[in-house]
C-alpha cells in the first residue's frame, strides 16, 4: 500500500502544546503563493503515482477558506492518479468548520475527517490553547454528519494537567455517545520549545503521574472497548471495518510521498524530509530546487527492523509469515535475543505465527519497542 500526505502549515492560532510546523494568518500574507507551490511539488512526483490512501494534515486545512481548499484539492486531482484511493482524510478543527467548507471538502472527494476535538472540558482546552470550547466541538461533529460524512474519527488528549480520573473517563464517554467511526485517544507529549512544556519546567503546570495516567490509560481503553471500539493500536479504536487505513499504512511499513513545508517522505527505502520553512520551502519550489536537504537510505535490514517495531504498534500484533514475505527477514533473524528476552518477562506474546505486546505492556510499548531497534 503506498500513500499521500499533504502538510498544510497553517493555524488560526498556535496551541500551547504543539511543535508541528505551522504558520498564523498574519504570517502568510499570501495564501496563493504556498498553493501555487504545492501544486508544483505535486507536479515532480513519479508520473503515474496511484496511492491508496491520501491524508491532508496540519497545521489546519479547515483554516483554508472554502476557495482555497477547492484549489487544493483541484491540485491534487490534477497531478495524481486517484483511480485507487480508499481512503481520503483531511484534519479539521472545530473553530474553523462551515459548511461551505464541508461542502468543498465532500465534493473534493474527501471521504474521511479527523476532528480536533482533543477535550470536551472547557477548562483543559483553554490551557492546551484550543481556539474552540466543548458545544463547539459538538456542533463541528453534527455537521460533519449533516454534511454527509460517514467516517469520522474524533481525536482526543489524555493526561491533561488539572483533569481528575473522572473527568478523563467523561471525555471518553461523551466521545463514544457522539457514535464516531474513529477515535484516536493519545498521552499529552510535552514537546521542547512549547508553551506548556515551558510551563511544566516553572511548575505552573504539574502533570499526573506515571501511575495515573496508567490507570487512566486502560480506564480509557475498557470504557470505549465497552461502547464496542476495537482497540486495535496503541492509541487508537475503531468501529468494525474503520480503522485509519492511512496510519495503518505507516505502521505496516508501506510506503509514501509527503508533499508540503516540513512533510516527510518514504520511498524506495529512502527517507527524506521537506525544511520546515514555508518561505524557504516556496522559493525552493520556485526555482527548480528540492525542497529537502538530506536523504537517508535505508539498508534491507535497517527497513525491515523499522517495520517490525512499528508494526507491533497494532495490538494484533506481527504475522511472522506475512512480515518475512513483505521484508525478507525473520524476525528471529533480525532481533531474536530481544525477542526471546521480552517473552521470558512477559512483555511480548507469541501466539502460533503472530508476535505481539502483551497487553500490559502497552502503556509502556515505547521502551518496549525501542529494545528492538
Amino acid at each position: 500500500m503506498t500513500g499521500l500526505y499533504i502538510h498544510v502549515p497553517l493555524c488560526v492560532a498556535r496551541c500551547r502544546y504543539c511543535d508541528f510546523y505551522k504558520v498564523t494568518p498574519d504570517e502568510l500574507p499570501d495564501i496563493g503563493l504556498f498553493l501555487e507551490c504545492l501544486d508544483i511539488e505535486l507536479g515532480r512526483l513519479p508520473q503515474g503515482f496511484a496511492p491508496e490512501t491520501v491524508f491532508i494534515g496540519g497545521g489546519t486545512p479547515t483554516a483554508l477558506d472554502p476557495g482555497n481548499f477547492a484549489a487544493l484539492l483541484a491540485s491534487i486531482r490534477r497531478h495524481i492518479d486517484l483511480s485507487k484511493v480508499v481512503e481520503f482524510s483531511s484534519e479539521a478543527n472545530p473553530g474553523t468548520l462551515t459548511p461551505e467548507k464541508l461542502e468543498a471538502m465532500r465534493v473534493g472527494g474527501i471521504n474521511r475527517v479527523s476532528i480536533g476535538v482533543q477535550s470536551f472540558n472547557d477548562r483543559a482546552l483553554r490551557l492546551l490553547g484550543r481556539i474552540h470550547d466543548a458545544d463547539t466541538a459538538i456542533e463541528g461533529f453534527r455537521m460533519l454528519r449533516d454534511a454527509g460524512f460517514d467516517n469520522v474519527n474524533l481525536d482526543l488528549i489524555q493526561s491533561i494537567p488539572g483533569m481528575t480520573p473522572s473527568e478523563v473517563l467523561d471525555d471518553a464517554r461523551r466521545a463514544a455517545q457522539l457514535g464516531p467511526e474513529h477515535i484516536s485517544y493519545y498521552n499529552l507529549i510535552y514537546e521542547p520549545g512549547t508553551a506548556l512544556t515551558r510551563e511544566r519546567d516553572s511548575g505552573n503546570v504539574v502533570p499526573p503521574g506515571d501511575d495515573e495516567e496508567a490507570d487512566n490509560y486502560f480506564a480509557v481503553k475498557a470504557v470505549l472497548e465497552d461502547a464496542g471500539y476495537d482497540h486495535y493500536e496503541i492509541s487508537n479504536f475503531s468501529r468494525a471495518g474503520k480503522p485509519c487505513l492511512h496510519n495503518t499504512l505507516y505502521w505496516q511499513g508501506g510506503e509514501y510521498f509527503g508533499c508540503g513545508p516540513s512533510a516527510h517522505s518514504h520511498w524506495n527505502r529512502a527517507r527524506f524530509g521537506n525544511l520546515p520553512d514555508l518561505a524557504e520551502y516556496c522559493d525552493r519550489m520556485r526555482s527548480g530546487e528540492r525542497p529537502f536537504d538530506e536523504i537517508e537510505t535505508l539498508s534491507p535490514e535497517e527497513k525491515a527492523r523499522e517495520t517490525l517495531v512499528m508494526w507491533l504498534r497494532m495490538t494484533q500484533g506481527v504475522d511472522l509469515e506475512a512480515f518475512r514475505a513483505i521484508s525478507g527477514f525473520a524476525a528471529d533473524e533480525l532481533c531474536g535475543p530481544a525477542i526471546d528476552s521480552m517473552l521470558e518477562e512477559g512483555l511480548l506474546v507469541r501466539d502460533g505465527v503472530r508476535l505481539s505486546l502483551a497487553p500490559d505492556a502497552l502503556f509502556v510499548s515505547n521502551a518496549v519497542l525501542s529494545e528492538l531497534i
